[in-house]
């Protein structure tokens, strides 16, 4: 789990979807754009909700390790939705000193759906 901080509040969501949000508010920040986000994000009471927050160039935001939990919340959906916005948001890319690979658990998400897709045509034949 990692908290999203954005302007004074904390967004408590899954890793993947945090290191998502930061991939794609550093392509908006490179390219001069904004956009508005519905993070899926896990409410006080436990239940999974989605905060909206505005991204773009001015944004200050920064992800910070949260306690684990076994609820975790895992969008890979919504993941792939920022990896395609972030792929029509400009042709410039960030620095990347850390020189990570953005939105790696969308490309995982696809292997694990075309496997789910493979396992049920498979149980039809």
């Amino acid at each position: 789990m990692k908290y999203i901080h954005y302007d004074g509040s904390q967004i408590l969501t899954g890793d993947a979807i945090a290191d998502a949000v930061a991939d794609y508010a550093a392509i908006l920040g490179a390219n001069g754009r904004t956009d508005t986000v519905a993070i899926p994000a896990v409410a006080d009471d436990g239940s999974v909700t989605r905060t909206t927050v505005l991204i773009g160039p001015a944004s200050e935001l920064t992800v910070s390790a949260a306690p684990d939990d076994e609820l975790e919340p895992e969008d890979h959906a919504f993941i792939r939705r920022l990896r395609d916005a972030a792929e029509r948001a400009g042709t410039e890319r960030p620095v990347d000193v850390d020189g990570g690979h953005r939105f790696a658990d969308a490309d995982e998400a696809n292997t694990a759906d075309a496997d789910a897709d493979t396992a049920a045509a498979d149980k039809t034949d």
